[in-house]
């Protein structure tokens, strides 16, 4: 009788043979939400075989293998390739998946399986060392296929610290395998009974999404494999920590993926690449954040730390140095182990970077870089215009974020928010151009958080043009042009205006503190807040250097809202106005007064007479006794009404009818 591999690993285990542990987790979970616009697997299919040893077998074994189709959701479909192992793996059975995608990956181009750590049972693979995991792919103990061309693949993390194998091919493919089989290991391995465990969620497609210019910044992958040439024990010289926190969005000083060298006096290299969700576009430039490793303590070897950007196997650019890449100031901000930015434009599309380190023969210095961050960004989209204006002695409170053009906000920044830029005024130097950081008030400061202060003083009103440029955390800058107005001091200094309603009426009140030139108020309605109408005006105490007091009424307000505002006149006829206060007449009678007698006219509370198409009198019989199309500004003389109870009714253009009972007396 043929015994199970699976039941000898379990009945050895306790004796001369051990279980190997998982040796890493899945520490963030996938949702939907973060394969937006991507393509994934819609088709499987599979195969296993099985390897046997006189009475023993050793069986592949495949479990869930639809839960690798469509969107990674943590469902997995679990490979298992088990054998028997004396020294290296004599019979195993192996386990292999097919997944197709619904259109074809180009060639060059690359496709992302999302899986877990490997893990193994009964026997000694420590896939907590690098040199190991990555082993597995490089002997095909996971060995990954295409349907078209060579393939290549390697395996990357993401921001979540979630783990896949890149792969990607000469020729277009559209279908991957991935097959487990233990005999393939090299390595050597104790005598064991084992198997080895691949668990994969599904496969990941970027190349036939649109990405918006500023989506496409939060899709990046960061290698394992670190290149390393020259360094003898990956484990004793960890030349590659925490690769995703180099493209998880979190820019931190405590947050860094870190590349080193170390302090060695032979020739080594170490490069980490770094891949985009699919190619950038030709005009988008390479950003990173960086800092300097405690151990880097001259920075003369900065000349040899360098980043080059490809397209597929082709260089895009020349290799830039990270010392060309640092100005003076940025240097400053290096050497204070600073978050420092670096950017440059390669000068084409690009879909991966690989960031080299070197050291030279007897240097014997340290050599690394701490990488917070590093991605493919646009260039900075920024849009102007004209922002509130201000006033000769009043603080300004005006900022750049709610800029008009033709009466509609203007202002725009990309990517990110507007609180995601520092603004500061940009002097123009080019031929033609200004030669000024254009002109603002000498009283007047722009923040660099976009805001204004200063209080402008007498002489300084007028229209000021001028130059703003923003930059965000990565060094990235953009200029626009902005337009300030500073308008004359007020003829009077308002220190309060209020609105109260008082039954049918509206009763208005200011006062002022200071009078000056001033010649009166005029006094103005909107229904709207749009269209207004003088309704009064009151004179002023033209030179005045004491709180003065003002009331004005409105006896015929109108029906439902009612804007008032103050026209502050001077002598020279310039003007001001108030701030603009509101009162709601609701329950304003539609005609008054009701009663009404014979020897009164009946007024119409309509406010807008062009929004009135018709206005009917109706008596208790049902019979029009009277009818118009036209304004009725003055009423109607209730002289022709005989006594009696009546219904008025006013039809407005948008349909709607307003009635009211009145008597006439």
């Amino acid at each position: 009788m043929k015994s199970s591999i699976g039941y000898l690993i379990k009945k050895l285990a306790s004796s001369r043979f051990h279980r190997g542990l998982a040796v890493a987790t899945m520490v963030a979970g996938c949702s939907l939400n973060s394969y937006a616009q991507t393509e994934y697997a819609n088709g499987q299919t599979s195969s296993t075989t099985t390897g046997e040893l006189l009475f023993v077998t050793a069986p592949g074994t495949i479990t869930g293998a639809a839960n690798a189709t469509g969107a990674p959701d943590n469902n997995y479909a679990t490979l298992t390739s088990s054998g028997i192992v004396v020294t290296a793996v004599k019979v195993t059975g192996t386990a292999t998946l097919n997944l197709t995608m619904p259109n074809p990956i180009p060639a060059n181009k690359r496709a992302y399986v999302k899986i877990e750590l490997p893990t193994v049972d009964g026997i000694s693979i420590n896939l907590g060392e690098l040199v190991n995991l990555l082993g597995l792919l490089t002997s095909n103990t996971i060995n990954v296929t295409t349907d078209a061309g060579t393939p290549q693949s390697t395996l990357v993390k993401d921001g979540a610290n979630n783990v896949y194998i890149a792969v990607t091919s000469s020729a277009a493919f559209s279908t991957i395998s991935i097959k487990l089989d233990l005999g393939n290991y090299g390595g050597a391995l104790p005598i064991a009974l084992g198997s080895l465990n691949l668990k994969v969620d599904g496969v990941i497609s970027y190349q036939n999404a649109t990405f918006t210019p500023c989506e496409q910044i939060s899709y990046g992958f960061s290698g394992l494999n670190p290149q390393a040439t020259g360094i003898v024990g990956l484990a004793l010289t960890p030349t590659l920590q925490n690769p995703e926190r180099a493209v998880d969005g979190v820019i931190s000083l405590a947050n860094f993926a870190l590349l080193q060298n170390g302090a060695v006096s032979a020739i080594t290299s170490v490069s980490e690449t770094f891949y985009l969700a699919k190619e950038s576009a030709a005009n988008n430039e390479l950003t990173a954040i960086v800092s300097r490793p405690p151990a880097l303590a001259n920075v003369a070897v900065l000349d040899n730390i360098s980043f080059q950007a490809y397209l597929g196997p082709t260089p895009v650019g020349a290799p830039r140095s990270l010392t060309s890449l640092l100005s003076l100031d940025l240097l400053g901000l290096f050497n204070a182990d600073a978050l420092t930015p670096v950017r440059f434009t390669p000068g084409g599309a690009f879909d991966r970077v690989v960031v080299t380190s070197t050291t030279g023969l007897n240097i014997n210095l340290f050599t690394g870089l701490r990488i917070h961050e590093l991605a493919s960004r646009p260039p900075v989209s920024f849009a102007g215009g004209t922002v509130s204006a201000g006033r000769v002695g009043d603080a300004l409170s005006s900022n750049l974020f709610g800029a008009q053009s033709g009466g509609s906000g203007s202002f725009s920044i990309q990517c990110g928010l507007p609180t995601d830029y520092t603004y500061a005024l940009y002097q123009v130097s080019a031929p033609g151009g200004r030669t000024l950081a254009g002109t603002l008030p000498n009283t007047v400061t722009l923040n660099p958080n976009g805001t204004f202060s200063g209080t402008p003083t007498p002489g300084q009103n007028g229209t000021y043009n001028f130059d703003v440029q923003a930059t965000n955390q990565f060094g990235q800058t953009g200029v626009t042009s902005f337009t300030l107005v500073i308008e004359n001091a007020l003829p009077v200094t308002l220190i309060s205006f209020k609105a109260q309603s008082e039954g049918q009426t509206a009763s208005l009140s200011w006062a002022t503190s200071e009078e000056t030139n001033s010649d009166r108020f005029d006094i103005e309605r909107s229904q709207n807040g749009k269209n207004w109408v003088k309704i009064g005006s009151l004179a002023s105490h033209k030179e005045s250097n004491v709180n003065q007091y003002y009331s004005f009424t409105d006896a015929s307000p109108l029906r439902g809202d009612n804007y008032y505002r103050l026209k502050m006149v001077d002598l020279d006829e310039t003007f001001a106005y108030s701030r603009i206060e509101n009162l709601n007449f609701n329950g304003v009678a539609l005609v008054y007064p009701n009663p009404v007698s014979a020897s009164q006219n009946l007024t119409f509370n309509v406010g807008d007479w062009s929004k009135v198409s018709q206005v009917k009198v109706v008596n208790v019989a049902g019979k029009v006794v009277f009818e118009a199309s036209n304004a009725l500004l003055s009423g109607i003389s209730a002289r022709n009404l005989v006594a009696g109870a009546y219904v008025v009714q006013v039809t407005h253009t948008d349909g709607t009818v307003s009635t009211q009972r009145f008597v006439r007396q």
